[in-house]
């Protein structure tokens, strides 16, 4: 897949620029694409600076990149690191297996966050969908929103796999992924910049930065997409979903969720009461899971209500009719644990982390820390990932995970 792959870890901002021109050194000047992550946690701006110009001017090199977030604060293979540990994530691919692309798709509204359709009553009328323009429509809409023009030019039975970095609203460019059926997609929501650069999420591409969209490669050799979930416990039985409408889940075994994930709250012994149990640190999920029972799908739940029992989850569709389930929880001071062994090689991993538990780790380790993983790319964003495998599933089996400890792997 690629000529070098490797994520570098220092709590030295000057070792890391070192590091960049070590690797400019090597594959500058070879007619190469770089894909890069660049934590955003680096102190001074004028560091931070420097390394984004270094990255993004590599002699004849295209590159595609973006400011991810803090991968200090996790364990990987048994080496913790501080959460003033900054990271930078290389991949150097031949420019003839991939093809980078820009989309400027508008995604939804942000008076839509949480809720694509509203659960209403019998006697409510349909909710009206709003076209963005002539031609781009939002979700609920039966049309697909066209390819970004990057795409167009590719012959669709070419691509094989699409990775992208992306702003917060990436619903317009998941929806014109309908016309790439059969294609694994992995996407990094970037990491939210407003107060490291003054943008809300910053990509790279080539020379220029953008604050909206996406920039991405795609793949024309066949992939194959991975995720797992850490440092998750099943605190309730299977039960089947029964009646499901936009990112909401109304009925679990034609009974009221909510209630039945407060019950299994309680019987799991968990400490969290009733009017604490939506907060962002507790991590309550609903997994989707396989035929074969795995957990396949995570989907954060961000609001519920006993009385009328629906939970909304943190993705564009909740799990269809049938779908078999199960709520899980992810303690609140649950920092990722990652083993190498969890860590693909030879892939793009990227992991969902939490800025509020971060926050609260303290520096322990030396001054001088340094670890490369070579083979893997690593990054990281408080804002997730979005998964996309088409299994014949609506809007192409696109799910967010914005679950911390999330593991996406694109091989």
């Amino acid at each position: 897949m690629a000529l070098h792959l490797s994520t570098y870890f220092s709590r030295s901002p000057i070792r890391l620029l070192s590091r960049i021109n070590t690797l400019a050194k090597q594959y500058a000047g070879h007619d190469l694409t770089l894909l890069f992550a660049l934590s955003s946690n680096i102190p001074d701006p004028e560091h931070l600076g420097k390394a984004v110009n270094e990255l993004t001017r590599f002699d004849r090199t295209r590159t595609v990149g973006c400011l991810s977030g803090r991968l200090g604060g996790t364990t990987i293979s048994e080496v913790k690191m501080d959460q003033d540990v900054v990271s930078l994530a290389v991949a150097f691919m031949d420019s003839g297996m991939v093809r980078p692309f820009r989309s400027t798709i508008p995604g939804r509204d942000e008076a839509q966050v949480g809720r694509w359709h509203a659960f209403r009553k019998k006697d409510e009328p349909e909710p009206v969908e709003v076209p963005l323009d002539d031609d781009t429509l939002v979700w609920g809409d039966e049309r697909a929103v066209p390819l970004p023009e990057d795409l167009r030019t590719i012959d669709p039975s070419h691509i094989q796999g699409v990775l992208y970095f992306s702003d917060l609203k990436p619903e317009g460019l998941l929806s014109s992924f309908t016309h790439l059926p059969n294609v694994n997609k992995l996407g990094l929501i970037a990491s939210s910049t407003p107060f490291v650069t003054g943008r809300p999420v910053t990509l790279f591409q080539n020379h220029e930065i953008f604050s909206s969209g996406a920039v991405g490669l795609v793949f024309e050799r066949k992939t194959c997409l991975a995720v797992d979930f850490l440092d998750v416990t099943k605190i309730s039985p299977v039960m089947t979903v029964t009646k499901s409408e936009g990112n909401m889940v109304n009925s679990l075994d034609n009974k009221n969720p909510t209630q039945l994930l407060l019950s299994a709250i309680k019987q799991s012994g968990l400490k969290a009461h009733a009017s604490d149990w939506l907060k962002e640190e507790e991590q309550f999920s609903l997994a989707a899971l396989s035929s074969s029972g795995k957990v396949d799908r995570v989907y954060k739940i961000t609001a519920g209500d006993p009385s009328r029992g629906s939970i909304s989850l943190d993705s564009p569709y909740a799990p269809t009719l049938g779908t078999q389930v199960q709520f899980l929880h992810r303690p609140s001071s649950s920092l990722p644990n990652l083993a190498l062994s969890q860590l693909h090689r030879s892939a793009f991993n990227f992991l969902t982390v939490s800025e509020e538990v971060y926050a609260s780790s303290r520096p322990n380790s030396q001054e001088d820390f340094e670890l490369v993983l070579e083979n893997t790319f690593l990054a990281s964003s408080e804002n997730g990932f979005v998964l996309g495998r088409d299994e014949g599933e609506k809007n192409g089996g696109n799910v967010k995970c914005s679950l911390a400890g999330s593991l996406g792997s694109f091989l």
